[in-house]
């Protein structure tokens, strides 16, 4: 052999032993491999700055995380700068096999922090866009004949004040270059009442005109005679007031729940919360109270309010009950199907069978299942609308439909609060991302869930569920009629106790009140013998006059 070929084999088999890497593919290693740690040093200064944002969640938790995090990098950077300068192939493997490692925690943390930023920004927003159904509805005893948006032209239409229904067809006239007189009404009721005494030729309701309409007694006679000559949807831009400037870890604060239904409020709740004893107030208040209007300047009913905004809402809640709404929370349909399927659903008691009218989002349309009797029955979310939106078969009706909303809210809160897995933390923020609306800050509810979370761990361990002493209630009322002496007949209408207005109040001013006295506003007997029950908030009756025509007599 001679002297060159001896000298070449010593130099391969001195390579095979260092396994160094051949000059060749030295250029091709470093490249990735500093691609590989760029992107790897941007995605966890990306976490780091986006953890910042929550870091009142736990400040020492925060710095340890910090700096194990900057410790891991600059092992990082050392295995790279190590590799690259002794090139050996088992250097090289094991700080790409690091990379992939971190790169694919690092990709998922900012996926996971985009999606939760994303939603959380979107349920902040002071503006929204959303999308708005209606229809033009006409009746059949009238003498002019509209079969088709076409008939519309110089015809009168009737349309509800500041209303978002009212925005959509109007523009959608316009389109079609369709002149019309608008008509504008206090509420999608007056706008019904003109449509079937003939004031109007049509008029723009809601696209579930009928299930608004079948629960009122003096109107649900004229469903069958009345029809929609066409569906049609928009976009609209709801814009939201700005939230009381309040610290929620020190100052008592009320919040107004909606649960917002084609512009109608079908769920209204007021709730106080005070985070030094942790006691909130949850009161329902029946959608089709009968009280002064805020932006109206006469009486209607309370749900009507929301098709004109969430703001004469706001006013016209707060006049009644004499209290400041610092916050508002708005949700929809499928919030509520969404957020209970996040949290693996709920479990209720269910004392009568019944058909419940839920809700199909993805074709936006009401649908029927029929739900048996039974203890502690499974829902998931599209069962537990059905079942808090039903009244007519329970005995007690309408105050059977809010228990049954404020059971699921409370047991939705548990669940979010004492669970432990980040993906269901994820799906209930997907959930509420496109679907709920709050005028609270970022920075409040980080403040807020931080102060509860150590409130329950000082005083339950890691059972959160526990924190919150909710007190259920509703202000009272009584079934009456309306008289009116244009349509001549009497109006559904339910009327409140002056006195349960007043206990309610009360009760909320002595939970928003630090330094009150404790006390009750009824009479309270407690024997050691029985499990003890909270006093309710307000009487189911009080000694107050019924008529027909309080007030002004006639409307």
């Amino acid at each position: 052999m001679e002297k060159n070929d001896i000298k070449e084999t010593a130099q391969i088999s001195t390579i095979k032993n260092d396994s160094t890497v051949p000059s060749s593919k030295k250029t091709k290693w470093n490249i990735v491999l500093t691609i590989f740690t760029v992107l790897t040093n941007v995605l966890v200064a990306y976490l780091l700055n986006y953890a910042s944002n929550y870091a009142s969640f736990s400040k020492t938790i925060f710095i340890l995380i910090n700096v194990g995090v900057l410790l891991i990098l600059l092992l990082l950077d050392f295995f790279v700068f190590y590799s690259i300068r002794s090139m050996k192939m088992g250097s090289y493997i094991f700080t790409a096999v690091l990379l992939c490692v971190l790169l694919a925690i690092g990709g998922y943390g900012s996926y996971a922090a985009i999606r939760i930023q994303g939603n959380i920004d979107s349920i902040t927003s002071t503006e929204q866009k959303e999308s708005v159904t209606a229809a033009f509805v006409v009746y059949k005893g009238n003498s002019t004949v509209v079969a088709e948006e076409n008939d519309l032209n110089g015809k009168t239409i009737a349309v509800v004040k500041g209303s978002q229904t009212a925005s959509i067809a109007k523009q959608r006239l316009a389109n079609e270059n369709i002149t019309a007189e608008y008509k504008e009404y206090n509420g999608y009721t007056e706008a019904y009442k003109a449509l079937v005494t003939g004031e109007v030729d049509c008029a723009v309701l809601t696209s579930t005109w009928q299930s608004l309409f079948e629960e009122d007694q003096t109107f649900s006679k004229y469903i069958d005679q009345c029809s929609s000559i066409s569906n049609f949807s928009g976009a609209v831009v709801d814009t939201n007031s700005e939230g009381a400037n309040k610290d929620l870890t020190k100052e008592p604060f009320t919040i107004l729940l909606t649960g917002e239904n084609e512009g109608l409020a079908d769920t209204i709740m007021v709730l106080s919360v005070n985070p030094v004893s942790m006691k909130v107030t949850m009161t329902s208040i029946a959608r089709d109270s009968y009280v002064p209007i805020a932006c109206y300047g006469s009486s209607s009913k309370i749900n009507g309010a929301h098709a004109t905004s969430e703001e004469c809402m706001v006013q016209t809640v707060e006049n009644m009950l004499g209290i400041t709404i610092d916050y508002t929370v708005e949700f929809n349909f499928a919030s509520v199907i969404q957020v209970v399927d996040a949290v693996g659903g709920v479990d209720v008691d269910i004392s009568e069978s019944f058909d419940a009218q839920c809700w199909d989002i993805a074709s936006d349309s009401l649908e029927v299942y029929h739900l048996d009797a039974g203890d502690n029955v499974h829902l998931n979310g599209t069962l537990a609308l059905g079942f808090a939106r039903e009244r007519y078969a329970f005995t007690d009706g309408d105050f059977a439909r809010q228990r049954h909303q404020q059971e699921i809210i409370e047991q939705v809160m548990q669940k979010i609060m004492a669970t432990k897995n980040p993906n269901t933390i994820l799906d209930v923020m997907d959930a509420a991302g496109s679907n709920i609306q709050t005028n609270f800050t970022r920075d409040q509810i980080v403040n807020f869930i931080s102060y509860s979370m150590k409130k329950a761990n000082r005083y339950y361990g890691d059972n959160l569920s526990g924190v919150f002493n909710i007190v259920h209630s509703r202000v009272y009322g009584y079934d009456s009629t309306m008289y009116d002496s244009y349509s001549k007949l009497d109006l559904y209408i339910y009327r409140i106790y002056n006195g349960s207005i007043r206990d309610t109040k009360a009760a909320i001013d002595r939970n928003m009140d630090l330094n009150s006295a404790i006390g009750t506003s009824v009479p309270v007997s407690w024997s050691a013998a029985t499990e003890y029950e909270a006093p309710p908030i307000s009487q189911e009756y009080y000694n107050e006059a019924k008529t027909t025509s309080e007030a002004s007599g006639h409307v």
